[in-house]
């Protein structure tokens, strides 16, 4: 099976749904497929490296999906976050029905298609996995046909990103809690100084002359004993 033909179609399915049965990414894919122009405040159409280019060709990626946005769009953040799923998902089944002809990519490569590492984990890896607390605003991403409002899934708030955090972070105490933990790790990690080559090498030195002080202090407690075992 050519992998090329056989992934193209399947691996845009996540796009085709959208303007039919209302996908999550409609309004991402309703921009047409031929390369053109990008939108005003966004960076023409980029390619990271030859993986990049393999799975764009792979599987038909439109150039306006590769660009890269200035300002934070949460629709299209989230359409491209959808179409990252869906990648990694077509890549692995065609491993299994070992049709994948190419080195294997990794997440990140998978993300340098639609945008960068940082953009990815710093903000869709963070929220999106958890946005099933909060339906309307989920509906409201998807931007179906029918679907709420702004005002109906935000309130009195605007679709960013800090107020999406605020958001979950409410509907979500569990996850809001392990956000803090894993922050509060990181912030351990960064103020712990590394110990340099020297300070190593001195702490097993150290630790040697400790290990030899207890071995002889345990010899001459031994030798000790049997003394007066003798002298009894």
């Amino acid at each position: 099976m050519n992998p090329k033909s056989a992934s193209g179609s399947a691996a845009g399915s996540i796009y085709a749904k959208s303007s039919g049965s209302g996908s999550g990414a409609s309004s991402f894919a309703a921009s047409s497929d031929k390369a053109g122009p990008a939108k005003s405040g966004s960076r023409p159409a980029f390619i990271e490296g030859p993986m990049q280019k393999t799975l764009i060709e792979t599987f038909n990626v439109p150039a306006h999906q590769t660009h890269r946005d200035k300002i934070s769009d949460l629709r299209v953040a989230y359409a491209k976050y959808l179409a990252i799923q869906d990648m990694v998902q077509k890549v692995t089944l065609m491993e299994l029905a070992e049709t994948w002809i190419h080195k294997k990519p990794t997440l990140q490569d998978i993300v340098k298609v639609y945008m960068s590492r940082s953009g990815y984990f710093n903000r869709p890896k963070q929220y999106f996995p958890r946005i099933h607390h909060v339906p309307e605003i989920r509906k409201w991403l998807e931007n179906k046909a029918g679907g709420p409002s702004e005002e109906e899934a935000w309130g009195d708030k605007k679709p960013t990103y800090k107020n999406l955090e605020e958001i979950l972070d409410l509907h979500d105490p569990a996850g809001a809690k392990k956000k803090v933990k894993e922050a509060k790790g990181k912030k351990r990690k960064i103020e712990s100084p590394p110990h340099s080559e020297e300070e190593d090498v001195k702490a097993k030195r150290k630790g040697k002359a400790k290990a030899k002080k207890a071995e002889e202090g345990n010899k001459k407690k031994a030798g000790s004993s049997k003394s007066r075992r003798d002298d009894d």
